[in-house]
């Protein structure tokens, strides 16, 4: 018999089975001393022995367009389960029963994405009336071709004409610089209205810990000949993987430098020079399918497309069965 444990405490958490970075105690213990984010931990449980767990965020900000303070949840895969689990169906389930049951008023809505096999939870989904929004996932293979032998004719260009221009990229590690990086990412993702941007304690928590206590997280930055910042990427590493959670650069300022390129170049040489197998485009905000541009930026780094589903379910029940018949 399968049971549902909660913890919304890091002093209460047990130890969990060992998995997705987006799932670990350690990520949890950073989200909870971040504000605008509330973590809950669901642990399935037979007998003494766990089956698996699943991290889920509460957040809220500010928004402009409608004005006021938004309460929302984000949920990113289906969670972690012990392996040759054959139930994970069954308690992923569970998870989902527990968490309407036990949601706030508050919370305008639920997402779920970065689901790895929709074939698996999409009877619980449509269970719960969840509605599905087609999207997109880009990523580059890293394992069989040099990342430079992906790149599209006119990057290639873009990247050498920036270095002969003097341009760099190293990992940064000074607190100060990291600080300087965050603040140009902030600048930059508050003029777009669609795309979240964590907190900036949350980020520097996770970039300025020691490289003992959080392997995951680094930020990279572009400099001009004249040694100044202009711009920066934050990429995040699990399980072989390497998701790209930020980048900008002052493109504007320095057209001819092409600092938003580099950005991402770094990230994806420093993933490739890791041994990371792919390197994901995780970037926060509405689906890429509705951002053409972008998405080519993207694909032009030698990425892949494939088609995916991002999960919703609003506080209105009956809104859900509208856009169900809408969008199923």
């Amino acid at each position: 018999m399968i049971r549902i444990e909660q913890y919304n405490s890091g002093e209460k958490l047990p130890t969990l089975l060992p998995g997705i970075f987006f799932h670990s105690e350690q990520f949890f213990h950073i989200l909870e001393s971040s504000p605008g984010i509330k973590p809950m931990m669901l642990v399935a449980y037979e007998g003494n022995e766990e089956k698996g767990h699943l991290l889920v965020m509460f957040k809220h900000d500010f928004r402009i367009i409608p004005p006021g303070i938004y309460h929302w949840c984000n949920i990113y895969s289906e969670g972690v389960y012990a392996e040759g689990n054959n139930d994970r169906n069954e308690i992923f389930s569970k998870f989902i029963d527990h968490l309407l049951k036990t949601l706030d008023i508050k919370n305008l809505f639920i997402e779920v994405r970065y689901i790895a096999d929709t074939r698996r939870t999409y009877r619980t989904f449509s269970k719960y009336n969840f509605v599905p929004r087609h999207d997109i996932r880009i990523y580059n293979s890293l394992h069989s071709r040099k990342p430079e032998e992906r790149l599209s004719r006119a990057y290639h260009a873009h990247i050498r004409r920036a270095k002969a221009r003097g341009v760099t990229f190293r990992q940064i590690n000074d607190s100060k610089e990291i600080e300087k990086g965050i603040k140009m990412l902030k600048k930059y993702y508050a003029s777009k209205i669609e795309r979240y941007f964590a907190p900036t304690e949350l980020l520097t928590k996770m970039l300025t810990q020691s490289k003992e206590e959080s392997p995951n997280t680094r930020m990279f930055a572009v400099y001009n000949k004249d040694g100044r910042m202009i711009g920066c990427s934050i990429c995040l590493y699990s399980e072989g993987r390497a998701y790209l959670l930020y980048n900008c650069g002052l493109r504007k300022s320095y057209p001819l430098l092409y600092p938003g390129i580099i950005s991402v170049w770094a990230a994806i040489k420093d993933a490739h020079n890791r041994g990371c197998d792919h390197f994901e485009f995780a970037v926060s905000g509405t689906p890429l399918k509705k951002r053409i541009g972008f998405k080519n930026f993207l694909l032009n780094f030698g990425g892949k497309q494939t088609s995916t589903l991002r999960w919703y379910r609003f506080r209105w029940n009956w809104i859900n069965k509208i856009l169900r018949k809408i969008y199923v």
